[in-house]
């Protein structure tokens, strides 16, 4: 009766307890991988605050030496209307027309005044600065014997993701090629130039028809007349031109891809700025805002 009842025999036991061992081994293994996994994007993503962070405060230190005018005017807009009852946002904050009741707000402003002589001291390579009103468009323009440098590195030399907004190495920082290039990252914390893409609506446009352009020569108003998606082979980023009947053509079809409508009406005798980051409808695309060099009175 005892033989019976016995056990299983003890190789079959041993079979299960092998295979359900494997089991738990295999788990563990899973476990620790995605483990690792999360660990990583978690030191990834602080590693990026902080960059975020630091890139903010070089920059914010930076603005010390700029002394930005009134922001806004009260101009008429289209239609004969008023826009004195329009909201002006906090320093540091964006203007997105159509989220408050009344008129929108157009953001003009005059041209700030930039110390480089002590800029000039800290970085021999800035070449100018950038400003927008009524954006997040407040920076020093670089420029580096290429155009990989500035891509990783911040005015003050650290290298950090964030980089600068940097001229192409190409073009001549006396500002007397027909078409001056700055490049710029388009950060997901609204910095650099994530502006720019947001030129693609039209109310975004006709609030903020102005960038201003300073160099230590001379102070450009920058008055836009064009943005698209593009890529990189465009001949968005042509700096030379045939003659004048050549240069035209090329202002004609970079008017006729704008994302919005513009009474601009770029001609020969006109100098372009234009202004690049990335974007994110296809491999490889780019965001191009393109103005009108105007001589600051």
């Amino acid at each position: 009766m005892v033989l019976l009842h016995c056990r299983k025999p003890l190789y079959w036991q041993g079979a299960v307890m092998d295979k359900r061992g494997n089991w738990k081994k295999t788990e563990i293994i899973i476990l620790s991988l995605l483990g690792l996994l999360c660990l990583a994007a978690v030191i990834a993503l602080i590693r990026q605050l902080i960059e975020y962070s630091e890139g903010d405060t070089t920059y914010e230190l930076l603005r010390e030496y700029v002394i930005l005018p009134e922001e806004t005017e009260s101009v008429p807009r289209a239609g004969g209307k008023d826009t004195d009852s329009a909201q002006v946002p906090a320093q540091g904050e964006e203007s997105v027309p159509g989220e408050a009741e009344g008129p929108a707000e157009v953001y003009y402003g005059e041209c700030p005044q930039v110390n480089f002589d002590i800029l000039k001291i800290r970085n021999n390579d800035v070449v100018g600065w950038i400003y927008g009103p009524g954006t997040t468009i407040n920076y020093p323009v670089m420029q580096g014997e290429d155009n990989d440098h500035y891509l990783t590195h911040m005015f003050d030399g650290e290298e950090n993701k964030c980089g600068s907004i940097f001229m192409d190495c190409v073009n001549r920082e006396d500002m007397s090629d027909r078409n001056t290039v700055i490049h710029g990252h388009h950060m997901r914390n609204g910095s650099m130039f994530a502006s720019l893409p947001k030129y693609s609506r039209q109310a975004y446009y006709d609030a903020h028809p102005i960038l201003w352009f300073v160099t230590p020569e001379n102070a450009y108003r920058v008055e836009i007349f064009t943005g698209f998606v593009t890529d990189t082979e465009s001949e968005a980023w042509r700096i030379d031109f045939a003659d004048e009947e050549d240069y035209q053509g090329w202002l004609d079809r970079m008017t006729a891809l704008g994302a919005f409508q513009s009474d601009i009406k770029p001609g020969k005798d006109d100098k372009i700025l234009t202004l690049a980051t990335c974007s994110y409808e296809f491999d490889n695309a780019r965001y191009v805002l393109m103005g009108v060099l105007r001589e600051a009175e």
